[in-house]
C-alpha cells in the first residue's frame, strides 16, 4: 500500500514539471531595419547679383565707389585688401550681371571683373597673394606703349598688351629658373617699403605713369627722374624680356 501511494506521488510531481518545447528555433531573431536617409551636401547657392571687381590702383579706392554710386550700382564689400590690392564685391541688378561685366571692364578702373562665386573668389585671393610682382604702364597723349605684367612667386607671367605694342592681348609665359632668380635678386636689392609711394612733378601733364607692385606696396612712377636705381633696374629687365619675346619694341 505504502508502495503505491509512493508511485502516485512521484507521478504527480512529474507531471507538475513544464514540458521542454521538442521544437527548436533555429533562425535568428530578426531586428527591425531602420533606413537613415542621408540628407545630401548641397553647396550654396551663388548670389545671383553680384561681381567681383579687382582694381588696377589700389590708391583710387573712393573714385571706383563714387564710379559704382553713379552707376546705380552698390559696393558691398571688401573681399580682399593691402596697400597694393583692393577686391571688392559689387551687387548689380538682378540679370545684368553679363552687362555689368563688359561696362566696368570698359571704365579701366579695373584688372579683373568677374561674375562672384565661391571658386573664383578664392582663386583670385590666392592669386593675389601669390604675386611676386606687377608693372603697369598706363597711356599718355603720344604714342606711349600701353600694357601690364604680373608675375607670380613661380614665375608665370600673364602680359596684356594694349596699345602702341607689338602684341594686343593676352600672352602667358614663364620665367627660366635664372630669370627668376634674377628678379627676385632685383626686387630684394633693397627694402621695397623704403621707396617712395609716388615719383612725378605735376607740372609735366604729357607722361604716363608706371605702377610697380612687389610685396603688398606700389610705386607710382610719371617723371624718370632722380629715380633710384633699383627701380630702373626692376623695370628695365623686365621691360628686355619682353622684348626678346617681341611683344614690345
Amino acid at each position: 500500500m505504502k508502495h503505491l501511494l509512493y508511485s502516485f506521488l512521484v507521478l504527480g510531481i512529474s507531471c507538475g514539471i513544464p514540458k521542454k518545447s521538442s521544437e527548436t528555433n533555429l533562425t535568428e531573431p530578426t531586428e527591425k531595419e531602420i533606413i537613415v536617409e542621408e540628407k545630401k551636401a548641397t553647396k550654396p547657392v551663388a548670389p545671383q547679383n553680384e561681381l567681383i571687381v579687382v582694381l588696377n590702383n589700389a590708391k583710387s579706392i573712393n573714385d571706383v565707389k563714387s564710379l559704382v554710386k553713379n552707376s546705380g550700382l552698390t559696393w558691398d564689400k571688401m573681399a580682399f585688401e593691402t596697400d597694393a590690392s583692393k577686391i571688392g564685391i559689387v551687387k548689380v541688378p538682378e540679370g545684368k550681371r553679363e552687362f555689368w561685366v563688359g561696362k566696368l571692364q570698359e571704365s579701366g578702373e579695373f584688372r579683373t571683373v568677374d561674375i562672384n562665386t565661391e571658386e573664383k573668389l578664392a582663386k583670385i585671393i590666392s592669386e593675389e597673394k601669390n604675386s611676386l610682382l606687377r608693372i603697369r604702364k598706363t597711356p599718355c597723349f603720344g604714342e606711349c606703349p600701353t600694357y601690364s605684367v604680373s608675375i607670380d612667386k613661380d614665375g608665370n607671367v600673364v602680359y596684356n598688351g594694349i596699345d602702341y605694342v607689338l602684341v594686343k592681348g593676352t600672352q602667358s609665359f614663364t620665367l627660366t629658373d635664372n630669370q627668376l632668380q634674377e628678379l627676385s635678386e632685383k626686387l630684394n636689392k633693397k627694402d621695397f617699403a623704403s621707396f617712395k609711394e609716388v615719383y612725378d612733378n605735376p607740372k609735366v601733364l604729357d607722361l604716363g605713369s608706371t605702377y610697380i607692385i612687389h610685396n603688398g606696396k606700389q610705386v607710382q612712377i610719371r617723371l624718370w627722374n632722380n629715380i633710384p636705381d633699383e627701380l630702373i633696374d626692376i623695370n628695365e629687365y623686365v621691360a628686355d624680356i619682353l622684348f626678346d619675346k617681341k611683344f614690345i619694341e
